[in-house]
């Protein structure tokens, strides 16, 4: 080849070369932005999080701006309001290599107080930008606008129930109304929360809490209703309420011979301690809390409606053999070997004998439950649950809707159980509550329909 045909060639090269770099350069991948789809600023202030990544050309800016009412897209016609600028970052780089910076992330708190002055609704106006050639030189641009609402009112609650009575492990409920949609409302007693559900029947924003007393609570604790609202706005309200004190049952369980041989070690983990009183204590201090752990679970979700009506149906022929809120030491030997508190009733009928359900409801749980046993869990709405334990047979199934006094199986000594009984337990959201008070269809009247539209 000749010296022209040389050149020819190199020019080629170099042309090639020229046009794949700027094809490189000129590269139209955007910028990736993670952000929120929308934003609420309360009195507690906000955390506006965002992170920006660009792998080709690298990062060149990034962003954030206020812009008054509702901003529109970059192109569309309208006057460009005034912004105000709470990110404007920008990274080193060239049109030539572009920017090593490939991921950046912000991280900031947003204080009510210094945005009083911006009206709201407004919208953030996020911007990250790379080193692309594309855009005239300018980059490839991913723009999010972000809904942002600045609210400083708590919502306001009106309480609608009347003087309530109510005693260490008992329940009650309570209608109220709020005057916005709120994030989270109920009855806060003390330091636990019972969710509230819309009244069913009601008007907007009225809404009925089922509550409890625990029964270990001190009866001097503060029960309110409370409502927050999506800006994290928080707000209570009292009414007129009495507490009643109520000492908790003591008792003493003695296990027999034949129950630590037979049934402890069918319920002890396997590496357990072979000696039988450790093995039981284990079992009614750690296996017994992770049941309840699970039970939480299992009921975390509750119908929005009432499924039941009146007063729950105790074990037809039943005989209560042991109390509610019993705090109860376990002998072995005549030596006490561990302690616990009998959420439930034990009700004792013949052998094998039909269980039905309290009240109408829907099944949430159909299987074995450690120390329950064989165990069926009733939904029955607004946060009420029942417990079915030690049964010898299901017949129901997760699921299944279930009317008052239909067969769910039949009584048994399966889990943690010495002979043939039901353990029957009632909960109001979270916590047991004495069954007592529900099986009195009086009470149930009072103290729970009394709040429904239907029964003012």
């Amino acid at each position: 080849m000749n010296a022209s045909g040389w050149v020819v060639a190199l020019l080629l090269i170099l042309l090639v070369g020229i046009a794949w770099f700027s094809w490189v350069r000129f590269e139209g991948e955007m910028p990736e932005l993670e952000g929120p789809e929308a934003l609420v600023v309360g009195t507690s202030g906000a955390q506006l999080d965002i992170a920006a990544s660009d792998w080709d050309s690298g990062l060149r800016s990034v962003r954030v701006t206020i812009v008054p009412g509702e901003a529109a897209e970059d192109g569309e016609e309208g006057e460009a309001p005034a912004e105000r600028v709470l990110v404007d970052e920008s990274f080193p780089g060239n049109l030539l290599s572009g920017s090593l910076r490939k991921e950046h992330s912000v991280s900031l708190p947003l204080d009510a107080k210094s945005l009083a002055d911006v009206e709201s609704p407004a919208t953030l106006r996020i911007s990250v930008r790379d080193w692309s050639w594309r855009g005239g030189f300018g980059g490839n641009e991913t723009l999010r606008l972000v809904p942002l609402t600045i609210d400083v009112d708590p919502p306001r609650i009106a309480v609608h129930s009347g003087l309530t009575y109510v005693r260490q492990g008992g329940s009650g409920s309570v209608a109220y109304w709020l005057s916005e949609e709120t994030a989270r409302d109920g009855v806060r007693v003390g330091d636990i929360d019972f969710r509230g559900y819309p009244l069913p029947g009601g008007k907007p924003n009225e809404r009925i809490a089922l509550f409890a007393i625990p029964i270990d609570a001190d009866p001097d604790a503060p029960v309110r209703v409370f409502a927050e609202d999506a800006a994290g706005n928080t707000n209570e309200a009292g009414w007129s309420l009495v507490v009643k004190a109520h000492s908790q049952p003591t008792g003493r369980v003695r296990l027999s011979h034949n129950f630590m041989q037979m049934v402890v070690p069918r319920l002890a983990p396997a590496g357990a301690s072979a000696e039988p009183a450790a093995a039981f204590h284990d079992i009614n201090t750690r296996l017994r809390a992770d049941n309840e752990k699970t039970i939480r679970k299992i009921i975390a979700e509750s119908a929005a409606e009432p499924l039941f009506s009146g007063g729950l149906r105790q074990l037809s022929g039943s005989k209560v053999t042991s109390r509610f809120g019993e705090r109860r030491t376990y002998y072995a030997e005549d030596e006490p070997v561990s302690e616990a508190v009998h959420y439930g009733y034990d009700l004792a009928s013949f052998s094998a004998a039909p269980v039905t359900a309290a009240a109408g409801g829907r099944v949430l749980h159909a299987d074995d439950l450690g120390i329950y046993g064989n165990c069926v869990i009733l939904d029955h709405g607004l946060g009420l649950t029942t417990l079915y334990g030690h049964l010898s047979r299901i017949d129901v199934k997760v699921g299944d809707r279930v009317e008052k006094d239909e067969r769910l199986g039949l009584t048994g000594a399966t889990g943690l159980a010495g002979g043939d009984h039901l353990h029957f337990a009632v909960l109001v959201g979270d916590t047991y509550v004495d069954p007592l008070e529900w099986w009195d269809a009086k009470w149930v009247e009072t103290h729970v329909a009394s709040n429904l539209p239907q029964a003012r």
